[in-house]
Formats: C-alpha cells, structure tokens, sequence
C-alpha cells in the first residue's frame, strides 16, 4: 500500500472519529441556538373564589411545552403557584394554586423559542447536526474504504511492488 494510500486511510478513520467526538458537542450549540432563557413578570389579581390567574409571555414557550417551564414564584407567601396549562396561540401560561381576593406579582422563568421572528431557522438548525454527522461518518467510511479497496485491486492486478514482478 502506497503512502498516499496509507494517509487516506488515516484520513478516514479520524473524520470517523471526529464525527463521533463532536456530534454531542454541536447538537448543545444547536440547542444554544434554537433557545433562551426567559424571564416574565406579570401582576395577578384574583376575586373572591378565583385560585388562578393567566400569565402572557413576551417570547414563546419553547416547543409548546411546560416541561421547559423553571420555576413559578408569587410575592404573595400565601400563594403556592403551579404552571398549570400553556396556550399557543396567545402565548399564555396559565397558573393554578393562587389564593382568593389578592393582587401579587407572579414571575416565570422559562425556556423560550430564540428563533420564533426567524421563519424556517429552526428547521435548519435542527438538522444541521445530522448533516455534518452523516457528511463525516460517509466522508471518512468512503476515504477509508476507497483507499483500502484501491490497494487491494492494484495488488490483485500485479501494478503493486511484490516480489513476484517482473521488469523489462
């Protein structure tokens, strides 16, 4: 096997490598991209016999989920508030286990979509990961398979440098 044969293979193995390494690393930059933290804070004044009110967020909940909800907290100690179920269409949350005939002040902290003013960036971003995976785990099955494959076939063929050649 030549040494550019040999390189190759090297080549190869360390794209398969290299894919392997960095997958987990740029699927969190994806994540990174495709969120942020969130915070809102909105005045809740509950009647007589009303235990909950509705918070509107400024940045939408990520994927519509209250799994990315952190925390609820009221100023009123009184309270015990609990995210209760999240609206997408108005982009509102609403907070259940407030007590009755009280105004507090209820703030969220959430994940929320970063990319929601960028039509179809979420899209991109979400398979970009796997694109890069798929290019180098071929890339480097392909080099290395490639090289290997052609060293063989020229060996097969006499075009190598064996002992058994003979020169004219």
């Amino acid at each position: 096997m030549g040494s550019t044969k040999i390189i190759m293979s090297i080549v190869g193995i360390v794209m398969l490598a290299m894919a392997f390494m960095m997958f987990p690393i740029v699927l969190d930059g994806a994540n990174d991209i495709l969120t942020d933290d969130s915070t809102v804070t909105a005045s809740i004044t509950t009647g007589v016999g009303e235990l909950e009110g509705d918070v509107v967020f400024t940045i939408p909940l990520y994927n519509n989920s209250t799994a990315n909800i952190d925390t609820v907290t009221s100023s009123d100690v009184g309270d015990t508030p609990v995210a209760g179920t999240y609206t997408a269409a108005t982009d509102t949350l609403n907070v259940t286990g407030l007590i009755a005939s009280t105004t507090r002040d209820i703030t969220v902290t959430y994940t929320g979509e970063a990319t929601a003013n960028f039509t179809g960036l979420d899209s991109l971003v979400s398979i970009g990961p796997t694109l890069i995976f798929v290019f180098l785990l071929f890339g480097g099955i392909g080099l290395s398979g490639y090289s290997g494959y052609s060293a063989v076939r020229k060996r097969r063929s006499g075009g190598g440098n064996s002992s058994n050649s003979t020169r004219y």
